[in-house]
C-alpha cells in the first residue's frame, strides 16, 4: 500500500514524497481514510507509530477548502506539553507546504501578542496546550464555536498531568457539529469514559509500536558463590568483588 491509495490530495502526496516517505505505517493506513470520511476516531497508539501524520495529513486535505473567520479557528489540536505541540506544528509545516493554511501555536514560553495577531487573522489550525488556550479564551481573544475538527492527543498524559477538567471544559466550548479524533497510548477506565463522552460512533484503531531488537546489547550472567561454598548464591561481599573484577577487566565508559 502507498499513500496514494489512501485518498489524499496531490498537494499532500507531493509533500509526503518530498519528506522521503513512500509507505504509510499501520495507523496511517487505517486512520487516514476514516478521517477523510469525516468519522470520529478512537485511536490507541504510542509515540513512534506515525500517529501524528495519521491526523495531520487528512486534516490538511479537509482544511484545503474553506476559509477561517477572524478569531474563529476551524480546527483545534490539544497536546499535553509545549514540546508535543511544537512537533505537531512541524508536521503541518512539512506536509502543508503546498497549501496556504494558517496555523498558530498556543503554548507557554512564546509571545502571547504574536499568538493573538495570528488568531485575529483567523487560523485554520490551532495547536494548543489546555492552559494557554483557556487563558486566551477567558481574555476574549478567541472563539471556539466554529471548530469543525477537534483532536485530543496523548489523552492518558493529559490525565496524568491533571488536565482532564480543562479538556472537558474546552470540549464543551467547541461546536457539537464536529469531527473528533481521540488518541491515547493506553486506555484506562477514565480515558475510556472520556472517549465515550466525546465521541459519536467512533472507528476504533489500536496499533502497537513495532518492537526492535537492539543489536548492540550483549547479555551475560555471572555466577557468584559464597566463600564457604555451602550456600547457593553470593553474599554482598562476594558480589562487590565480582563487580570490581568486571569493571577492571572490561573497558567500561558508563555504567548503571
Amino acid at each position: 500500500m502507498t499513500f496514494s491509495d489512501l485518498g489524499l490530495g496531490e498537494g499532500v502526496l507531493h509533500a509526503v514524497k518530498d519528506a522521503g516517505y513512500t509507505e504509510p505505517t499501520p495507523i496511517q493506513a487505517q486512520a487516514i481514510p476514516v478521517v477523510l470520511m469525516g468519522r470520529d476516531i478512537l485511536g490507541c497508539a504510542q509515540t513512534g507509530t506515525g500517529k501524528t501524520a495519521s491526523f495531520t495529513l487528512p486534516m490538511i486535505d479537509i482544511l484545503a477548502t474553506g476559509r477561517a473567520k477572524a478569531r474563529m479557528p476551524r480546527s483545534l489540536i490539544l497536546e499535553p506539553t509545549r514540546e508535543l505541540a511544537a512537533q505537531v506544528g512541524e508536521n503541518f509545516e512539512t506536509y502543508g507546504k503546498h497549501h496556504k493554511l494558517t496555523k498558530v501555536l498556543l503554548i507557554g514560553g512564546e509571545s502571547m501578542n504574536e499568538q493573538i495577531k495570528i488568531i485575529d487573522r483567523g487560523p485554520d489550525v490551532l495547536i494548543a496546550t489546555p492552559g494557554r488556550l483557556l487563558d486566551l479564551f477567558d481574555r476574549g481573544k478567541l472563539l471556539m464555536n466554529d471548530v469543525k475538527i477537534l483532536v485530543i492527543d496523548e489523552a492518558d498524559r493529559m490525565l496524568d498531568m491533571g488536565f482532564i477538567p480543562d479538556v472537558e471544559r474546552i470540549v464543551s466550548l467547541v461546536s457539537k457539529m464536529r469531527q473528533t479524533l481521540f488518541f491515547s497510548a493506553t486506555m484506562p477506565k477514565e480515558i475510556r469514559r472520556l472517549a465515550d463522552k466525546f465521541l459519536i460512533n467512533p472507528k476504533e484503531i489500536s496499533v502497537a509500536k513495532p518492537s526492535t531488537l537492539a543489536e548492540t546489547v550483549t547479555q551475560s550472567l555471572i555466577v557468584v558463590e559464597h566463600n564457604d561454598g555451602r550456600r547457593p548464591g553470593g553474599g554482598q561481599k562476594e558480589k562487590r568483588a565480582a563487580l570490581r573484577s568486571l569493571l577492571q577487566s572490561e573497558p567500561v565508559k558508563t555504567a548503571l
